[in-house]
C-alpha cells in the first residue's frame, strides 16, 4: 500500500505548521550574526521599498489634500465672519453718524434762530419731524413734541428760521402742524419791497398763492414775503415765500401771484416751534 508524502502547500495550510516554521526562522535570525541578518533584511526589503515610497506619497498627497480642503473652509468662514463683523461696524456708524446729523440740525437751527431773532416771551422748542400727510387736499406734518413739551393749539412752527405752519392738534408727545401749503392755510404778510400787505393762501402743491394783491401793486419776481402781526397770531418778519410767477387776466381786479415757500419740507428733518408762554 503506498502513502502519499504531503506537499508543502498542505503543511504551511496548517496552522500549527506555520507557526512553527514562523519562530524557527525568528530564532534563525536571532541568533545569527548581525552581519548575515542584515543581508536578508537588506535582501527582503528592497523589492517592497517602490510599494513603500508609493503608499508614502499616496498617503502624503492625501493629507495635503484634506488638509487644503480644511484650511480653505476655514478661511471661508473666518472671511465671512469679518465680513458680517465689518457690516454690522459699519451700520453703528452710519446709526450714529445720522443721530449725530440730526442732533447738529437742530442745534444749528435753534443757534440761527437765536442769532437772527430779539429775544422776547417766546420759548422755542426743538422736535423731529415723524409723519407726513399724503393726501391732495390737506398738507401737513406731525412732529415729535406736544403737551408734555409744552406746545399748544396756534403756536408757529419755522425751519431755518422761515415760517412753514402752525400747531393745530397737540397730544401727549406729538403735534400735527398744519402747513402754509395747506388749501385752508391764511397767514397774513407783507412783501418785503414794496411793503404791500398781503395773505399767503395754500394750493395743496409745493407753491403757495396770494390773494388779494390789487392790480396797481408794483410786485415783481423775486420778491420776498415776510409774515405780518396783523391778527396777533404769527409773530412779524419771518421769512416766509419769494414771488416765482406774476399774471395779470382782463379785468380782474387783483393780479394773480405765485410764492415759492422758503422751505422744502422734503428735505428737513427737524424744525421749531414757538411756544408762546401765555
Amino acid at each position: 500500500m503506498r502513502t502519499s508524502t504531503p506537499s508543502f502547500t498542505n503543511l504551511i495550510r496548517n496552522p500549527v505548521v506555520t507557526i512553527i516554521i514562523l519562530l524557527a526562522i525568528s530564532l534563525f535570525l536571532l541568533f545569527s550574526p548581525i552581519t548575515f541578518s542584515s543581508r536578508i533584511k537588506t535582501t527582503c526589503v528592497v523589492p517592497i521599498r517602490p510599494f513603500q515610497w508609493a503608499a508614502c506619497f499616496c498617503s502624503n498627497t492625501v493629507s495635503d489634500f484634506f488638509e487644503n480642503i480644511f484650511s480653505t473652509w476655514r478661511d471661508v468662514q473666518a472671511k465671512r465672519e469679518l465680513e458680517e463683523q465689518v457690516s454690522a461696524l459699519k451700520n453703528i456708524i452710519t446709526e450714529q453718524q445720522d443721530a449725530l446729523y440730526k442732533l447738529q440740525n437742530k442745534l444749528n437751527l435753534v443757534s440761527r434762530f437765536q442769532a437772527e431773532n430779539k429775544p422776547g416771551k417766546t420759548t422755542f422748542i426743538p422736535a423731529d419731524i415723524i409723519g407726513y400727510d399724503s393726501s391732495n387736499f390737506r398738507k401737513s406734518i406731525v412732529i415729535s413734541a406736544g403737551q408734555k413739551q409744552g406746545i399748544k393749539c396756534n403756536d408757529v412752527v419755522i425751519a431755518n428760521n422761515a415760517l412753514i405752519g402752525r400747531v393745530v392738534t397737540v397730544n401727549s408727545g406729538s403735534s400735527v402742524v398744519q402747513l402754509i401749503t395747506d388749501p385752508a392755510s391764511r397767514v397774513p404778510g407783507r412783501v418785503l419791497q414794496t411793503r404791500d400787505q398781503v395773505i399767503i393762501e395754500g394750493n395743496a402743491s409745493s407753491l403757495c398763492q396770494l390773494k388779494y394783491v390789487p392790480r396797481a401793486a408794483k410786485l415783481k419776481k423775486g420778491d420776498d414775503i415776510v409774515s405780518s402781526d396783523i391778527g396777533g397770531q404769527y409773530p412779524p418778519s419771518l421769512p416766509i415765500a419769494t414771488i416765482s410767477e406774476i399774471s395779470t387776466k382782463g379785468g380782474n381786479l387783483f393780479q394773480s401771484v405765485k410764492v415759492q415757500p422758503k422751505v422744502d419740507i422734503a428735505k428737513i428733518e427737524s424744525v421749531i416751534v414757538l411756544a408762546n408762554n401765555r
